[in-house]
């Protein structure tokens, strides 16, 4: 099976959706000085630089909020999970066909018409195995056949698969499948530095970068494709926006504080400095946070004993507390806003350190994070916890794309990890290609776990479209991944948005989009 980093299905997968938006100078590199709105201006930060500028590549939260802002995707997820207009104005799906109606007058950002042709060219770059697009078995389904059809005089994109796969409709809503013109596909290396004219479908083009430290996007003319939210602020896209490297939520909260910015976005304690003084905040559980091993030959993981006993010594409630205990305690590699997800108690290892240590006294672990969540004071939790029981543990408490090489793309000398999901999705399947198929690069399970049975529950799941036989199947799914100890569950992360009056966002299912903040006056 060949599967997905996103957990995006986050899978996606990765981190914190961790950005700030700053308006005055002094504030960011690359301020000006300018308040927001003024000349139609915003500062938006991020916590760590992107991987990369190639939507189907990315791996972590900047590259998703790239990706969003230079190119469309056919469709969007809105509250309630349903499926809302982007480049698509409407569509037909089956569990194993879906065809698009594309709107009129769509455009790439360098003015040339987008045709059903130029948008199937994208989609088949995206499909086709060998070019490892990140969410492929997320939007496809692992391993399946895909076979993309167009017509330009009706304005249709066709996908056609080769066994059911009932999220294809979900999937297209996805931040890697931006659609890429024509330009961007035959500059490959271009289009991952950005550097490439005409190449995007979305409202923002990049005028100026600076690796590292501050990028210039300006809204391009003549794009109407906006997301068809039903919440959807009144107001004005930014014109230009500001987008730099902040490292340090501390820095952003201050800043925000100070008047210095119209918007920020928190997941450690500094959020909740921003209630009331005319703020507006909205908090979601959009982190699933839960532990992985490294399961390959030689690795501490491989032993279901020693796993065993890592979830015996970790505490769920406790690891919550880290982060103010305000998320939901989990059950699986998901919380309860995802359908299907586990509820039995049983199926979860008990807090026990007493028998942990019996396994894991003197055991060497090696234990790689990423600090993009609240600094990564989950990650310390779980060594001192693992420490209590006997292990040692030596931690690498790394920034997000550092991890993203070393755990996920398997390029690091690791052996647990606490993975910090963005379920984009909401559902289980975009946690499951993270733990099936195929290890790096040819497949995303990065922690090389081999469970039969969890494949197996899994692709009756997506294969049926009846919601008693989806859950049932489910059920069994996460049966045999919990009591193989394959994923230990911890705790959501709930980010904090903070927003000023004059600026409004729309976060379906918990995510900001950041094509829709607007400006109001």
């Amino acid at each position: 099976m060949t599967g997905s980093r996103l957990t995006v299905g986050a899978a996606c997968a990765l981190t914190a959706l961790l950005a700030a938006a700053c308006t005055t100078g002094g504030a960011a590199p690359g301020s000006t000085g300018a308040a927001a709105g003024q000349n139609g201006t915003l500062r938006y930060a991020i916590i760590a630089d992107a991987n990369g500028f190639d939507p189907a590549k990315g791996s972590a939260v900047s590259d998703y909020t790239f990706a969003r802002l230079l190119y469309a995707s056919l469709v969007a997820r809105d509250d309630g999970g349903k499926i809302v207009p982007r480049l698509a104005e409407t569509w037909q799906v089956t569990p194993t066909s879906a065809t698009f109606t594309l709107r009129k007058g769509l455009t790439c950002s360098d003015g040339k018409p987008l045709t059903a042709a130029g948008v199937a060219a994208s989609l088949k770059r995206y499909a086709d195995p060998v070019n490892g697009a990140q969410g492929r078995g997320l939007v496809f389904g692992p391993g399946n056949t895909v076979d993309i059809t167009s017509d330009d005089a009706a304005g249709t994109v066709s996908v056609k698969l080769g066994t059911p796969w009932s999220d294809l409709l979900l999937g297209m809503s996805l931040p890697g499948t931006g659609i890429v013109c024509g330009p961007g596909l035959a500059d490959l290396q271009g289009l991952n530095r950005g550097s490439v004219q005409g190449a995007g479908t979305g409202p923002y083009v990049v005028e100026k970068a600076q690796r590292g430290a501050a990028y210039t996007l300006k809204l391009r003319d003549g794009f109407t494709a906006w997301p068809g939210y039903a919440k959807l602020p009144a107001g004005d896209p930014p014109r230009t926006l500001q987008i730099s490297v902040i490292n340090n939520e501390s820095t952003i909260a201050n800043q925000l504080t100070t008047g210095a910015l119209d918007y920020a976005a928190f997941t450690g304690p500094d959020g909740a400095r921003f209630t009331g003084g005319g703020h507006t905040t909205i908090t979601a559980p959009i982190l699933r946070m839960f532990v992985v091993f490294n399961q390959r030959a030689g690795r501490p993981g491989a032993d279901e004993k020693i796993r065993a006993a890592v979830a015996q010594a970790l505490d769920a409630t406790a690891f919550n507390k880290v982060y103010g205990g305000k998320g939901e305690v989990m059950k699986s590699y998901t919380d309860s806003t995802s359908p299907c997800v586990n509820t039995d108690d049983a199926l979860v290892a008990k807090a026990d350190p007493a028998a942990a240590k019996k396994a894991l006294s003197g055991v060497e672990l090696k234990l790689t994070g990423t600090n993009a969540v609240g600094g990564g004071a989950g990650n310390a939790y779980v060594q001192e916890a693992l420490r209590a029981a006997g292990a040692e543990v030596t931690l690498r408490n790394v920034d997000n794309a550092t991890w993203a090489t070393e755990v996920l793309g398997n390029n690091g000398d690791w052996d647990i990890t606490v993975m910090a999901h963005l379920n984009f999705s909401s559902s289980l399947t975009s946690g499951a290609v993270l733990l099936t198929g195929p290890t790096p690069p040819k497949g995303t399970n990065f922690g090389g776990a081999e469970n039969p049975e969890f494949a197996k529950g899994m692709g009756a799941a997506l294969a049926t479209v009846d919601d008693t036989a989806k859950c049932a199947a489910w059920t069994e799914a996460q049966r045999a991944l919990l009591t193989r100890h394959d994923v230990v569950p911890l705790a959501t992360v709930p980010v904090t948005y903070v927003f000023t009056p004059r600026v409004k966002g729309v976060t379906p299912l918990g995510f900001l989009d950041p094509t829709s903040i607007r400006i109001t006056s």
